[in-house]
């Protein structure tokens, strides 16, 4: 009963952690009707961690958490073909702003976040 109570004050204190796809470039996309494309990443945080939850397999993802100075610190790769969801710990971090980076197959997509 505990746990249920924790893991019902986690989820209801979660933000979510808005994905855009990563334009390497740094030019501004146009979006057409036909580049619409839907995401299957959902990313939300918690006091102590990120969640990353993948609505469907797309393979192996590159997942990579990078700070405001540009130091990667945190890096992993992840089979969603048997792991939907991962759990990021970073109640560690430092406070300060960081960019979640999500790669599978030709898709990169990043998402920022402040602790």
């Amino acid at each position: 009963m505990l746990l249920f109570c924790v893991f019902s004050v986690q989820t209801a204190l979660a933000v979510d952690v808005p994905l855009k796809k990563d334009d390497p470039t740094g030019g501004n996309m146009m979006m057409t009707r036909s580049t619409i494309t839907t995401i299957p990443v959902s990313v939300s945080l918690n006091d102590t961690e990120l969640v990353v939850s993948f609505g469907k397999s797309v393979g192996v993802a590159q997942l990579s958490v990078v700070d405001a100075t540009g130091a990667v610190v945190y890096q992993e790769s992840v089979d969603t073909n048997s792991t939907p969801q991962t759990y990021i710990e970073v109640g560690g971090f430092d406070s300060g702003n960081y960019v979640l980076k999500i790669t599978y197959g030709t898709t990169s997509l990043k998402g920022a976040f402040q602790l």
